[in-house]
């Protein structure tokens, strides 16, 4: 049997907020990374907000330049107005699995990512703050409907399960609801519970629990970086995760 070990770098809750020194600084650290490696993001990373928008919205120059894997759809990434959600679309393909377009029928917001990196299959599943509820008067003007995250979340489980040895949860609903996602996840797939992450944002907090399943929010701003080293058990058959170190890197 051998041991495979994986990188995971997160961030959350930047609001546009990066500079030079900063993105110089996590460039170095991903480059001295001796272990294959992704940068992912828990939303809210863009300046503009849900009404408001920037003309020119230079988070994505950073997002390019640090070559994130995959970013959730926070509340800032979602607007009310339809030509503006989608250029940021357009931009980069935020991950929502709760979000849908009711006034299109094709798929045109992308709910999960999958990926082999080096040998492990990872399947990335991003879940959004619903802005207002089912069947409401903004939901009818924008033509966005927020569905329940569990619902959702299930959906795409049993979509990618025969093939993902870890599911990369990437939240940006809040501690007080990840948490409710990680029993749900635990009462639900006890037989593959570890193959669970949830990486969350939106409360602005450094935030752990693995009372269920890990639950592990990033501080805001850029002020640090979460490197979560995830070692595996690879063998013919299986790959499966057996232990995690969570280290916080001060920016």
């Amino acid at each position: 049997m051998n041991k495979f070990i994986l990188s995971i770098f997160h961030t959350s809750d930047i609001h546009g907020k990066f500079n030079k020194k900063k993105v110089e600084k996590i460039k170095e650290i991903l480059n001295q990374c001796d272990t294959p490696k992704v940068l992912v993001d828990s939303g809210d990373i863009l300046k503009g907000g849900n009404i408001l928008f920037y003309p020119v919205e230079n988070t994505f120059k950073y997002i390019e330049d640090l070559k994130y894997t995959a970013i959730c759809m926070g509340n800032r990434e979602f607007n009310y107005f339809r030509f503006i959600f989608y250029r940021r679309l357009k931009r980069y393909p935020f991950l929502a699995c709760n979000l849908v377009d009711v006034f299109l029928k094709k798929q045109s917001i992308i709910p999960a990512m999958h990926l082999v990196i080096d040998r492990i299959r990872v399947t990335f599943v991003g879940l959004t703050r619903p802005q207002y509820p089912p069947d409401s008067l903004w939901e009818k003007f924008t033509g966005f409907r927020f569905e329940n995250a569990i619902n959702s979340l299930q959906k795409q489980v049993e979509m990618y399960y025969k093939i993902t040895d870890l599911f990369i949860i990437l939240s940006h609903l809040g501690i007080e609801d990840d948490l409710i996602l990680a029993r749900a996840i635990f009462e639900n797939y006890r037989n593959m519970v570890n193959r669970f992450l949830v990486l969350g944002g939106h409360d602005h907090k450094d935030f752990f629990s693995d009372q269920f399943i890990p639950v592990i929010h990033t501080a805001p701003f850029l002020s640090k970086l979460t490197h979560l080293e995830l070692f595996f058990s690879v063998n013919k058959n299986s790959k499966e995760l057996e232990s995690m170190v969570v280290s916080k890197i001060e920016l």
